[in-house]
């Protein structure tokens, strides 16, 4: 007798078919989300997989072609028509596809748990724990993909302009194409501003996806003062001293709505590892992580000499983006630069001025640099944002004002390329 589960799990499976049988047009942008781990049943993973076949040679998709692909048979015709009869509409394939996948991955973690009852040492059970974080992250596996499926992702992809991540920065915006899976490294010089601009980025970016800020250096209930000042327009001196005038609470009352709708978390992280992050990040499912600031992250490995330490630090941050597609920006620390004799500026920072480590410029995707135009008038010279690297783009700087009493940042004067 099959159970209540099961014959729930297997009508998600039919009706994800059934969908593609009764529509083929379906069938290009579901390949592009849908994988053989998603089919529990051996026979309908081999259905997914010869409509999929029949769909890549550009042949037609129907009942009959992919009943011939799968060598034929009265079996196969029945189970094809029972499949079509039973799904009562193509209209509804993506709430099938995520109810599909969240069955399977939840069949899986079921028998990974019934695993880690039989562990006999901590090895084991970490990988276990691995395992089933890597349950929750949609890119599980190795990907790769031939010369067909190249093309294929491309038409798909590209039919509809692609939206990336935004900053709050206009030129930046158009300047830096980042999206979820890549690992951005924000330099700056102590006291440049670098954590109150991260800030600025993750509250603009958490309007729409989850955006964790994990602060080894600073409290989160500072964070909190450094947000609210920005966002309601009050004076940071008026915060830390605890005189907000009536008007000054009314201006976060009416700041609150605006500042609810964003899905920020700001965490306190000393002591965290990197693995510490990524497996508190999965858990929390993030989309968008900060770490605040790479250099002083709890290293794994403390009989490694300090670069090696921040070498692997910076390598940690990278496979989490790219593993697990999240966005991480890492703040770094830049070396203090010797000034220019003539005119006791700084001389402008380069990667290679990033602490401790030439690894944090390779595995990054961008590289953002913030120092001052004006190091000598610290409270009235500009920012200097520089785009050292961009894997996907032209680079460039930027000038920013810093209005520190209310912790905001606004692009000013005329930009260099």
């Amino acid at each position: 007798m099959v159970s209540l589960e099961a014959n729930d799990r297997l009508s998600s499976q039919e009706a994800v078919l059934g969908s593609l049988l009764i529509e083929p047009k379906l069938i290009g942008p579901v390949l592009g989300k849908v994988a053989d781990r998603d089919f529990l049943d051996d026979a309908y993973r081999q259905i997914f997989q010869a409509i999929r076949a029949q769909f890549v040679s550009g042949k037609p998709v129907d009942p009959v072609t992919v009943r011939d692909r799968l060598g034929g048979g009265e079996t196969w015709s029945r189970l094809l028509l029972e499949i079509m009869e039973d799904t009562p509409t193509a209209a509804n394939i993506w709430e099938y596809v995520p109810r599909m996948q969240e069955q399977a991955r939840l069949f899986r973690g079921r028998e990974i748990a019934q695993d880690l009852a039989r562990v006999s040492d901590m090895e084991e059970l970490r990988r276990g724990l691995d395992k089933l974080q890597a349950l929750t992250v949609e890119r599980q596996d190795v990907g790769r993909m031939n010369m067909e499926q190249m093309l294929q992702s491309f038409w798909q992809r590209h039919t509809t302009p692609h939206r990336y991540l935004t900053w709050g920065l206009s030129k930046l915006d158009q300047q830096l194409f980042a999206d979820l899976g890549d690992m951005i490294v924000l330099g700056g010089y102590p006291s440049a501003g670098k954590t109150a601009l991260a800030v600025s980025f993750a509250y603009h970016q958490s309007a729409e996806k989850r955006v964790g800020f994990y602060s080894l250096e600073t409290s989160r209930y500072k964070l909190a003062d450094r947000l609210i000042a920005g966002m309601a327009g009050i004076e940071m001196a008026a915060i830390k001293r605890g005189e907000l005038t009536e008007a000054e609470w009314t201006r976060a009352a009416d700041a609150a709505p605006k500042i609810l709708r964003h899905q920020l978390e700001l965490i306190d992280a000393s002591g965290m590892t990197a693995g510490d992050i990524r497996a508190d990040a999965l858990a929390n499912r993030y989309q968008i992580v900060y770490v605040d600031y790479l250099q002083i992250v709890e290293p794994e490995n403390r009989r490694a000499n300090r670069t090696e330490q921040v070498s692997a630090i910076s390598r940690a941050f990278q496979q989490m983006a790219h593993g697990s597609g999240i966005l991480v920006v890492a703040l770094s620390q830049l070396a203090r630069s010797e000034k220019a004799r003539d005119d006791s500026r700084y001389v402008e920072p380069t990667m290679s001025d990033l602490r401790e480590s030439g690894q944090i410029e390779q595995d990054a995707d961008a590289v953002l640099l913030l120092y001052l135009e004006e190091p000598s008038r610290p409270n009235e010279s500009r920012r200097v944002l520089k785009l050292a690297k961009n894997k996907d783009g032209e680079r460039g700087r930027m000038y920013l004002a810093f209005d520190g009493a209310h912790q905001r940042f606004r692009q000013a004067g005329a930009d260099q390329t």
